[in-house]
């Protein structure tokens, strides 16, 4: 089955955009509220939570890929056997995963007071608080992940969105409530296991409508089992490393810094990430047709096509570094206040720290696509020990610079650099890798000039309050785009792309 991987995309962009938009909308208001109405301690302790758990979730993130990843070649070749097989084995693992997560989270707790540095709100028992989010990540393990997951093999992460949509308007009005009127962080936690059944309930009506074919049946051949648990071990590696950037952040800056400076990171990293998710869409969107044309094309088509993709994707991304540049510390100004407000060089680093995580982007859905996660084991390995070290050791010199400046060195050398090379290697074989790094050095160079002038002209404008936020806001619509139209509307990559955007407006 040859998917219609164009018209996929179109429908997921614009769900997943408009996900997006109310994941960034609604959380803002939330945020906004505890901030003013509750305290920021409330914040760092939710986001510790959150990152802590996360890394409980390795095994699950590990499997749910891998299973993905199993389902492109027997959805190409319609072979409904195969994928009844994998349906039945992911329901299997996902319950022993939830039980021995829930298990490692219930032996942790004992150590949660060294992990909680500062005040903690007198209202909130930090035990109670974490069985919440534990019992919420069991749920998520429990209920039609493996249905989940069929969706989005299928590239039609546009239901996942829909219900997802539902889900978060359901959850932000009941937490908007539970502050606004009731004043009560214990409402406001436990709405998060209820709409996390909610969504799965969702999501698993829309496999069945659409893909009711399928059943969890049948068993899966022993050598589809090893395959699976091999590149399962990959992943479970490699996400460990992913989890580390921000879970490890907030569990140092918590134990160093206290809740308070775990809440202003927060917000910051709140901003920023609200970013990556946008163009995450994008990414995730491409997924499954990625996935399906290479189990279909060649090579030499596939990395052509990672080429224009990937060059499109840097262009937006050199465009929302500019205005995170620019925007965020007036944002923050005028949203949390200036005794939540960071150093400008904090600004500065939140957007190289934007910009690098966005290198790797369009490689590591070719690198997932392809299936080369245990070939990535070591490089995954030494990005997370590094990070964990270098953790250790700068936010005792540098304090919460020093985080962010571990976090994109690891980042850089292993996964950019040592990903790069992996691919090539493993995927890409025969074709010069030192072209993939000198694009990127142009694009940053251009980038760089172009934020830098961006900026400048931004911090001219004799503005103050809301005035400067839509002012810089403008400049940094109408700058950028025509800057890098200006530079590249020439060359060979650019030109290689207009045939994309036309079809993508099209349709």
């Amino acid at each position: 089955m040859r998917l219609d991987r164009t018209g996929n995309t179109k429908r997921n962009i614009i769900t997943g955009e408009i996900d997006r938009f109310v994941g960034i909308i609604l959380p803002f208001i939330v945020r906004t509220m505890i901030i003013h109405l509750m305290g920021a301690e409330y914040l760092g302790l939710t986001g510790l939570y959150y990152s802590i758990v996360q890394m409980l979730n390795l095994a699950e993130l590990g499997f749910g890929t891998a299973i993905v990843y199993s389902m492109y070649k027997p959805i190409a070749e319609n072979d409904a056997r195969m994928i009844n097989a994998l349906l039945k084995f992911y329901a299997k693992v996902y319950r022993i995963v939830g039980f021995v997560t829930t298990l490692i989270g219930l032996l942790i707790m004992p150590f949660l007071p060294e992990l909680v540095h500062g005040d903690v709100p007198g209202d909130v028992n930090i035990y109670l608080v974490f069985l919440v989010f534990l019992g919420n990540s069991f749920l998520n393990c429990m209920l039609f992940p493996n249905r989940r997951a069929l969706l989005a093999a299928h590239q039609r992460d546009d239901l996942n969105g829909t219900a997802h949509i539902i889900t978060q308007v359901v959850l932000y009005g009941l937490q908007i409530l539970s502050i606004g009127l009731a004043r009560s962080y214990w409402l406001y936690i436990l709405t998060i296991p209820v709409s996390t059944c909610l969504y799965s309930c969702l999501c698993a009506r829309s496999a069945r409508l659409v893909f009711g074919e399928y059943r969890e049946e049948g068993e899966l051949p022993e050598e589809e089992y090893r395959s699976i648990r091999k590149q399962v071990g990959g992943l479970i590696i490699r996400k460990t490393a992913s989890l580390t950037r921000n879970a490890f952040d907030s569990m140092f800056i918590s134990a160093f810094l206290g809740l308070t400076v775990t809440a202003v990171y927060g917000n910051y990293y709140y901003v920023m990430d609200a970013v990556v998710m946008i163009l995450a869409v994008l990414k995730t969107s491409m997924a499954g047709g990625v996935g399906n044309s290479i189990a279909m094309d060649g090579v030499e088509k596939n990395l052509k096509d990672m080429e224009c993709i990937d060059f499109l994707f840097m262009l937006i991304s050199g465009w929302c570094a500019a205005a995170l540049l620019c925007l965020i510390q007036p944002f923050m100004k005028l949203w949390a206040g200036e005794d939540m407000l960071l150093p400008t060089y904090m600004a500065v680093t939140f957007a190289v720290y934007f910009y690098v995580l966005k290198m790797s982007d369009i490689r590591t859905l070719y690198s997932e696509s392809a299936g080369i996660w245990w070939q990535m084991r070591y490089l995954s390995i030494a990005e997370a020990l590094a990070n964990l070290l270098m953790n250790w050791i700068f936010i005792r010199f540098f304090g919460l610079f020093g985080i962010i400046a571990a976090t994109l060195i690891s980042y850089f050398a292993f996964n950019y650099v040592g990903g790069a090379f992996a691919l090539y290697r493993h995927y890409f074989i025969g074709f010069p890798l030192r072209q993939y790094f000198w694009r990127h050095l142009r694009y940053a160079l251009v980038t760089a000039g172009i934020t830098g002038g961006t900026y400048f002209i931004c911090t001219r404008i004799p503005a103050e309050g809301f005035m400067v936020l839509i002012a810089r806001g403008l400049i940094c619509a109408l700058l950028p785009p025509a800057a890098y139209f200006l530079v590249y509307r020439k060359t060979e990559e650019f030109q290689g792309v207009l045939p994309m955007i036309r079809k993508l407006i099209k349709r």
